[in-house]
Parts: structure tokens; sequence; C-alpha cells
């Protein structure tokens, strides 16, 4: 089925446009355009499971992670965001955005373990080594996904050094090479 809106400029101007383009980190009207467009179906579906079944959340961060849940669906698509986007789209705190993405993680960790395994393979498949002897470093710019990988090697390999946050730089990490290779294992 396809569904078509018209908006007026009154509805959204061009000021607005811009402040969204800014906010999303997009550079073209095209790129808005599709990004409005998949936003759109979120929202959509957020109302269509309002309608099926029992209604909306009662709590306010119940909502949010839910129009999360969603934007996660039809409009991140396979990976989680940052907590930096995050903060943009929610106006939020980055602690504000942090707890937003840990409860959505928790709450729908089945239906999202697909976006949070792409996450991490992406994060980890960025990693470089300067030489086959270094350990691998790789810039992370968010520390719920640092966690999470921290998170598989306290569990499948406790005895193994954690991924650690390079001394004054902000957001750029160091992984062993035995760690390396226990996350690409279990991640592939």
């Amino acid at each position: 089925m396809n569904i078509t809106i018209n908006l007026t400029t009154a509805d959204l101007s061009v000021a607005d446009k811009t402040l969204i383009k800014e906010c999303l980190g997009l550079a073209t009207d095209p790129e808005v355009d599709n990004a409005l467009t998949k936003i759109t179906k979120a929202a959509f579906m957020e109302y269509v499971k309002m309608f099926k079944e029992k209604g909306l959340p009662t709590r306010a961060d119940e909502v949010q992670q839910e129009r999360l849940f969603f934007l996660l669906l039809y409009y991140f698509e396979n990976i989680l965001p940052s907590e930096n986007e995050l903060s943009s789209i929610f106006q939020l705190t980055q602690s504000q955005s942090k707890t937003l993405l840990r409860n959505t993680k928790s709450r729908y960790r089945t239906k999202i373990s697909s976006f949070i395994k792409n996450t991490l393979l992406e994060t980890i498949n960025s990693a470089t080594q300067i030489s086959p002897t270094d350990p691998y470093e790789f810039v992370c710019t968010s520390p719920t996904t640092v966690e999470e990988l921290n998170l598989i090697i306290s569990q499948k390999g406790p005895t193994l050094e954690p991924v650690n946050k390079i001394r004054g730089i902000s957001s750029k990490y160091t992984c062993a090479i035995d760690t390396y290779n226990l996350l690409q294992q279990e991640l592939n």
C-alpha cells in the first residue's frame, strides 16, 4: 500500500527542514526526504500498534523506548544509533540518551538482537592494527556499544583483556589480539 502525505510550508517550513537536516546529520535535501519517509513510516507503524494492541504505554520513558524501537526498525534499519544521534533526535542529554538506549535494548532485546550484533560487528570490523603484533584500535562514539563488546568478553572470555579507551583520545579504543579474535568468533 502506498500512502502519500502532502506538507505545506506552514506544516514544515524551510527553517524546520534545515533544523531536521542538522539534527540528523544529513547533507542534501534528497537525504532529508528519504529520512522523513522512513520516520513517517516509523510513526505510522507506532499508530498501527496502538490501534491493534492496548493503546499507548503509560509512562513517558516507555513511550520514548517504543518510539526508539520503531525508529530502529524503519529509520536506522539494521544498526543501533549512537548516544549523540539520540540526543539530537530526542533532544536529550548524553546521559539521558545512554539510559534510553540501554532501556530500549533491555526491553526489546530479542526483537533487536540483529541490530545489536550488526552494530558490534561494524564496530569491531573497523578495527585496524599498525603491525601484526600490535593490538587492534578502533573509533567508537557510543559507550553503550563498548559496554556490549565488554559484556561478550566477560561472559565468553573472562580471562581476556577488555576493550579499553586509549588515554587522551575521546573515542578511540584498543583491543588485544586474543580479545579481537574472540569477538570475531562470537559475532560471526
